[in-house]
C-alpha cells in the first residue's frame, strides 16, 4: 500500500492512500450500491445471483440510478 508522508506540527505522519475500488470495507460505496440492487431484485421476485461485479461497476462509475440499472439488466417491474 502506498503511503503519503506529511509533516504536522514538526511531526511526520504517514497517511495510507486508499483506492476506492480496492477497499476491503463492506461499506464502500460500490458495496452499498450492489447490495441495494440485490435487495430490490429480491423484493420484485428477480434472481439476484445473476449480478456480476463487472456488470455493475460501469453503472456505478457512471452514477446511474437503481431504477435505470434494474431496467438495463432486464428486471421486471421497472
Amino acid at each position: 500500500m502506498n503511503r503519503k508522508v506529511v509533516k504536522v506540527n514538526k511531526h511526520v505522519v504517514e497517511i495510507p492512500e486508499q483506492n476506492l475500488w480496492d477497499m476491503p470495507s463492506r461499506d464502500s460505496g460500490f458495496s452499498i450500491f450492489k447490495r441495494r440492487i440485490g435487495e430490490l431484485m429480491q423484493l420484485n421476485g428477480n434472481d439476484d445471483t445473476a449480478i456480476d461485479d463487472d456488470d455493475l461497476i460501469s453503472f456505478y462509475r457512471m452514477g446511474e440510478s437503481e431504477t435505470f440499472v434494474l431496467s438495463a439488466l432486464g428486471c421486471t417491474g421497472y
